[in-house]
């Protein structure tokens, strides 16, 4: 059972493996990896963010900034190898950043929410920076071109399911290596039969951590 597994069996641990790390994991590793990079994790007490800070922490990163939405997700990602947790609903985003980053802006943002934070990102990322792109809660969206352009700003969109052959092997073999040191949080199980309710949680936006599905036998 690895550190900080919270309860969770193997089975449940797994289950978590299957796409929130994988897809922390190619956040982090794409475009030459994160190590000596100051990184800016969005959302980093849900189910990919925790998981990418502790992969930043483990590839070298330079520094591990998060978005939080209180104190109890700050514990979270804290807990999973944050440097600094920031409260997006009390805090102002961009001055807490540049202050941390000596006024110049994160070398990497990985991004939950691109919808929400096109413009965001446009003002917490330095010259020559990647934002990687992994969900959105829109369809649409709209990025603000000169901002953008005027750093030479590089946007990366992926989803797991579509790696190419490489990048899957990659971040296979990269999982394996992290095998008994991640920490993995279940915060919620229900049986099959109750799916609609792991739904609803999920969606409640209280839940800290994976809600796994137990199917039965």
């Amino acid at each position: 059972q690895a550190p900080g597994q919270r309860g969770a069996d193997h089975g449940a641990a797994a289950a978590c493996f299957g796409i929130p790390a994988q897809t922390a994991l190619h956040a982090v590793l794409m475009s030459g990896g994160v190590r000596g990079q100051s990184v800016l994790v969005a959302g980093g007490a849900g189910a990919v963010g925790h998981y990418a800070i502790q992969f930043a922490r483990l590839h070298g990163a330079r520094q591990v900034l998060t978005t939080v939405s209180n104190e109890a997700k700050a514990n979270h990602a804290r807990a999973a190898g944050a440097d600094v947790c920031i409260d997006y609903k009390r805090d102002n985003v961009v001055e807490r950043v540049r202050e941390l980053t000596g006024g110049q802006g994160v070398d990497r943002v990985i991004e939950v929410d691109m919808a929400s934070n096109a413009a965001l990102n446009a003002e917490l990322l330095k010259a020559d920076a990647l934002c990687v792109v992994y969900g959105s809660s829109s369809g649409a969206m709209t990025l603000p071109f000169f901002p953008y352009i005027a750093k030479n700003l590089r946007v990366h969109f992926f989803i797991e399911y579509n790696l190419n052959p490489a990048d899957r092997e990659r971040v296979l073999a990269a999982m394996t290596a992290a095998q008994g040191v991640l920490q993995h949080s279940v915060a919620l199980r229900l049986p099959l039969q109750r799916i609609a309710d792991a739904h609803e949680a999920v969606e409640s936006g209280r839940m800290i951590g994976n809600v796994v599905i137990d199917l039965e036998a």
